[in-house]
């Protein structure tokens, strides 16, 4: 039982503290850091070179290339292109200095996320695995290094920009996220440790994606040469957490990246970049629910259960500007509730629970993005917004198949549909690619190639509607499906 204090203190820590006010922590480093010190130093000399008049461009790249270049290839080649490009474009004049001195700065702090990451995820963690306490100590103390050399500042921002939505980053990451793994790791807690951990990275996240929202507000409302640094930034902001939320949605974590590093500031839409991060999110949060529910509890592992559980809460503390300007107050701290309830319902192993309050949480954001409905409803709500269809969804008696109305839920969820009556075949078009579906057929062909997966009940005509069931055309379209006590929720 006493392994488990570590993380019920952290998780009744940062749903209390949010709406209140802590101190961040002074870390007292015992380890070797000089190699992170002398990172952060060429990091801050590369910085300064640019308020010199006029800025030598050549020279910045020179220094970066003798100080910072084989590093950053050596942890990820593409951080490394990026830079290396901007530089050049601004060097031939065709970006302007201001932009280089973007990629610079959020360029390299993207470098110190990744090794931050590598220190925390894999050293750390590996040593504290094999019980070798003082390797584990020694690759947190750098990592927390070059947290406070390099990201402590950013998060001190964004709770500055966003302090009117209680935005708290930095006292989340250094309060309870790495006191945490500091303390899991003099007690050789790897739970508590895994569990601090995902506090920590989905809170950088979080750093990272309210920048990029920021940007999106601010770069359009600038003069041209301002919104174009803006844009800089923004995109340099961002690439530290692509890869991530492509795993909740690849079309939506496309269309953000897309949008700033087009460069045409006409394209950065604060409107739509924010959908794009929610269903992004969304998409994170609700893997999480499977993954901890259906996978990990249901297999007895109940320790990546939490970690899992705690993964996915953290991604919806990530929206919190979010749900607080389109939900209000209420919901956040409805949803916040519900974190909690899930969360030690997991610790519990009360699966049934752990269902419940997933499902709340999710019938909360799906009004963010999203699409709710009832069994035998004809109601449709996308996005906190009712339609009216012409028939309703019902349960195939013989085979316990939700089916739905094609044309209703696959325009829901941004889909165009097509019937030939000649055929009586259905075309599903989504992101330019075509579903098509045969009445009385199970198949499904994809992009013109069928696919092994087929339909768990054959389409059905009935009433001149076309249906279709529910969870194999939803997940088909790249979206998951949720069940509650007869509603109905889709979320990507």
């Amino acid at each position: 039982m006493k392994k488990f204090i570590p993380v019920l203190l952290s998780i009744v820590l940062l749903f209390s503290m949010i709406a209140g006010v802590a101190s961040a922590a002074t870390f007292e480093l015992t380890s070797d850091t000089s190699v992170q010190v002398e990172e952060l130093q060429a990091f801050s000399d590369l910085k300064a070179m640019f308020d010199a008049t006029p800025v030598d461009l050549a020279a910045i790249k020179a220094s970066y290339e003798q100080k910072m270049q084989a590093k950053v290839v050596a942890v990820n080649p593409e951080i490394d292109t990026n830079i290396s490009m901007t530089l050049d474009l601004a060097i031939d004049g065709s970006l302007s200095a201001g932009q280089a001195k973007q990629a610079i700065d959020k360029g390299l702090q993207w470098y110190f996320y990744a090794v931050i990451t590598t220190l925390t995820k894999e050293t750390a963690k590996a040593a504290l695995v094999a019980k070798d306490l003082a390797t584990a100590k020694i690759a947190l103390e750098q990592a927390i290094e070059l947290y406070q050399g390099a990201l402590q500042g950013t998060a001190q921002k964004r709770d500055s920009y966003y302090k009117k939505y209680g935005v708290m980053t930095q006292d989340t990451i250094d309060s309870i996220a790495l006191q945490g793994m500091l303390e899991a790791v003099e007690n050789g807690d790897v739970l508590a440790y895994n569990v601090n951990r995902q506090i920590l990275d989905k809170t950088l996240i979080k750093v990272f994606a309210l920048a990029a929202m920021k940007y999106a507000v601010s770069a359009p409302l600038a003069d041209a040469a301002k919104a174009k640094i803006e844009m800089t930034e923004g995109y340099f902001f961002y690439m530290p957490i692509y890869n991530s939320l492509k795993g909740g949605s690849a079309v939506d974590a496309k269309f953000i990246a897309d949008a700033f590093a087009s460069g045409d500031v006409t394209k950065l839409k604060s409107a739509e970049i924010n959908e794009a991060f929610s269903a992004a999110i969304i998409g994170k949060i609700s893997n999480y629910f499977k993954a901890t529910i259906d996978k990990d509890m249901a297999s007895g592992e109940l320790e990546k259960a939490q970690e899992h559980a705690m993964e996915g809460n953290m991604f919806l503390e990530a929206l919190d500007v979010l749900i607080k300007e389109e939900l209000g107050e209420d919901a956040y701290v409805a949803v916040k509730a519900e974190a909690t309830k899930y969360y030690n319902a997991v610790k519990a192993n009360d699966t049934n629970a752990a269902n419940v309050h997933s499902f709340n949480i999710l019938k909360v954001i799906a009004k963010l993005n999203g699409v709710q409905t009832e069994v035998d409803s004809n109601v449709l709500t996308v996005n906190g917004e009712a339609t009216t269809a012409d028939t309703t969804s019902y349960i195939n008696a013989e085979t316990d198949r939700t089916l739905v109305p094609v044309r209703f839920i696959t325009q829901a969820v941004g889909a165009t549909v097509d019937w030939d009556n000649s055929t009586k075949t259905v075309t599903v078009t989504q992101d330019g690619v075509e579903i098509k579906l045969v009445v009385g057929q199970t198949a499904m062909v994809k992009g013109g190639v069928a696919l092994e997966t087929v339909l768990d009940q054959p389409v059905t005509l009935k009433d001149n509607y076309t249906f279709v069931p529910l969870r194999a055309i939803t997940e088909i379209l790249g979206y998951k499906v949720f069940y509650q006590a007869g509603e109905i929720i889709i979320v990507r």
